[in-house]
C-alpha cells in the first residue's frame, strides 16, 4: 500500500511526464514553460531561497490547465519544510512583493460575485523540500488569461480556507501572450 508521501510522488511524477510530453500527446495549448534564478522578495534577510531555481510549466488541456512548478537548490534549512506558492496577477519584481499584486482568481477575471477563493478558482502549487528541491502541481478548471503574471513562493502552506500563506518569500515572472 501507498503512503500518502509515496502518493503525493507519484502524482507530481505523473504531471512532469504528462507536461513534458505534452506535444505528443497532444493536450492542447498553449503551452508556458518559464525558466531562471527565483527574485528575493525579503532581500532584508538571507532565506532558503537565495539562489534557487524555478521552472514553472502551464499546460492547456480543453476548458481547463494543469501547472508544474519546480524548485531546486533550496536552502538546508528548509529541509521538510511545506511552502505555499501561488500563481499571482502582477509580475515579479525583486524586494517589490506587492508588485506580484493578489492570486489570480478565475472567478475576479470572470467578474463572478461573490468571488471564491479555492484550489478551483486559483492556482496553488504548495510544495515540500525534499534535498533541496520541491514540486508542486495544480490542474484547475479553467485557463489563466495571458499577460505579465508570477509565482510567488510564500513562508508558510495555503490555509485552505483563506487561500492566505504567510509573507512572500522569492517569486518567477511567467510571461505569456
Amino acid at each position: 500500500m501507498l503512503t500518502s508521501s509515496h502518493t503525493r510522488t507519484a502524482v507530481a511524477a505523473t504531471a512532469i511526464v504528462l507536461l513534458t510530453a505534452a506535444p505528443a500527446l497532444a493536450l492542447g495549448g498553449p503551452l508556458i514553460r518559464t525558466a531562471g534564478l527565483l527574485s528575493d522578495l525579503a532581500p532584508a534577510a538571507a532565506g532558503p531561497f537565495d539562489g534557487a531555481r524555478a521552472r514553472v510549466q502551464i499546460v492547456e488541456s480543453a476548458q481547463a490547465s494543469h501547472t508544474v512548478l519546480t524548485v531546486k537548490g533550496i536552502g538546508a534549512a528548509a529541509e521538510g519544510q511545506t511552502f505555499g506558492a501561488h500563481l499571482h496577477d502582477g509580475p515579479c519584481v525583486a524586494g517589490d512583493g506587492a508588485a506580484a499584486m493578489g492570486h489570480y482568481n478565475s472567478h475576479v477575471h470572470g467578474e463572478i460575485t461573490p468571488a471564491e477563493i479555492s484550489d478551483r478558482t486559483e492556482i496553488w502549487l504548495d510544495f515540500t523540500v525534499l534535498d533541496g528541491a520541491g514540486t508542486g502541481t495544480a490542474s484547475v478548471p479553467f485557463v489563466p488569461e495571458s499577460g505579465s503574471r508570477s509565482v510567488v513562493v510564500h513562508a508558510m502552506p495555503t490555509n485552505a480556507l483563506t487561500g492566505g500563506a504567510g509573507p512572500r518569500l522569492a517569486c518567477l515572472t511567467v510571461l505569456w501572450r
